[in-house]
């Protein structure tokens, strides 16, 4: 299902705060929210690749992509294995959004 320019926004806004405290979270063996969330929203944004998103705001691309490239970079712990692969599926559909539409790399 292809998002509204506005949902694609809006996801991808999401996506980079949500990495950004799943980061965090790597660093506590308590509790982990923003990890579970982020692998459910992960699932969604996976389908992007097939359906593409509507023009969403390109600096938001870059951002998301980038906090979830540095979130790639810290996963090696156990049990994060499914996130691991979420995280790099996605970073793939966010990096070919990228790719010619934005002067940019993440």
């Amino acid at each position: 299902m292809r998002p509204q320019p506005e949902s694609a926004t809006a996801m991808l806004r999401r996506c980079t705060a949500l990495a950004t405290r799943a980061r965090v979270e790597l660093l506590s063996p308590h509790h982990r929210p923003a990890t579970a969330e982020l692998t459910a929203l992960l699932a969604e944004m996976e389908g992007w690749g097939e359906a593409g998103a509507d023009d969403p705001d390109p600096t938001m691309i870059v951002l998301a992509a980038a906090a979830l490239q540095d979130l790639a970079e810290r996963l090696g712990e156990p049990g994060a294995e499914g996130l691991a692969v979420g995280v790099h599926e996605v970073l793939d559909v966010l990096h070919g959004m990228m790719a010619g539409r934005i002067d940019a790399t993440a």
